[in-house]
């Protein structure tokens, strides 16, 4: 039982810190989009 348990709670923390991972990437992905967007009117601007 104590083995079955200790898996469970490794497989959690793994899948904790996977999560954590995609949420830090998606932000930095949203970030650069803002930043790509804000360029996008500024060009429009100068034409």
């Amino acid at each position: 039982m104590a083995k079955k348990v200790s898996k469970k709670t490794a497989v959690k923390k793994k899948l904790q810190s996977v999560k954590l991972e995609i949420k830090q990437r998606l932000s930095k992905i949203g970030k650069q989009e803002s930043k790509v967007k804000k360029l996008k009117k500024k060009l429009k601007k100068l034409k």
